[in-house]
């Protein structure tokens, strides 16, 4: 079974976990925390521009800029919100060594390249190009090597998209949970609990700065405590096991 956000009911957890004001009723944001949400990857980008997403919150902007909205405001967030499949992101060391056509390049820039930056179709191309003349032979191939290789990995972690933003906060927890395996502690969890100040650390600060950094500790709070409970339900749910990644792109 892939792994997609459409499985997870992330916004209740959201809601039940993130600080209210004082009447308890609402969450406020910061303009900050609205880009910030967008860069890490909680909102579908290829649907919804930052411009878009910062419309959302329009109506309920204060005086400061700030945002205080409502919990159906917030819901109604949730058409905003990546749902789709989370791979695993594309690795430039693992690219296959070579000499390429412009045109093997050019596909394994498409597939695997494009979609993990953010920048535009004229940065991609001038990175691309001048790629191809650095590492050029007299045969017109272009040679991909460890050197080559390193350029495009510098690239991606310069540039990162927000969906890449996002696929590496999931490949930091299976990799903690291949390693680790689940928490005792964490199999008695459940979407309803507030998790300890342990099961929320992350690569994060410790006490988050802002909305977005909340909601990736709380993201991988929530997968945690799905992933947990249907390791304990073999018959009911799906396992961790069962659920894979697909990787990313080509390898050319």
């Amino acid at each position: 079974m892939t792994l997609e956000l459409g499985h997870f009911d992330f916004m209740s957890y959201l809601w039940e976990n993130l600080d209210k004001t004082e009447d308890g009723e609402h969450v406020c944001y910061t303009p900050e925390d609205i880009d910030a949400l967008w860069e890490m990857g909680f909102v579908d980008t290829k649907q919804f521009s930052l411009a878009t997403w910062h419309e959302a919150f329009a109506a309920y902007r204060t005086s400061n800029k700030s945002v205080i909205i409502s919990k159906v405001a917030f819901f109604n967030l949730d058409r905003y919100r990546y749902k789709g499949e989370i791979r695993i992101p594309f690795d430039a060391m693992k690219i296959n060594e070579g000499q390429y056509t412009e045109e093997g390049l050019g596909e394994l820039f498409d597939v695997s390249v494009k979609p993990s930056v953010k920048l535009s179709t004229s940065e991609l191309s001038m990175f691309l190009k001048k790629l191809k003349a650095d590492f050029r032979n007299p045969n017109h191939l272009i040679k991909i090597g460890p050197e080559a290789k390193l350029r495009i990995k510098k690239l991606l972690d310069q540039h990162p998209s927000p969906l890449r933003n996002f696929e590496l906060i999931f490949d930091h927890l299976f990799t903690k949970y291949e390693r680790e395996g689940i928490p005792e502690k964490a199999t008695n969890a459940n979407l309803g609990r507030k998790a300890s100040p342990q099961h929320q650390r992350s690569s994060f600060t410790t006490t988050p700065l802002t909305k977005s950094e909340l909601h990736a500790k709380e993201l991988k709070t929530l997968t945690k405590a799905n992933l947990a409970s249907s390791h304990a339900c073999e018959n009911t749910s799906v396992t961790l096991k069962q659920l894979r990644r697909s990787g990313k792109g080509l390898r050319g």
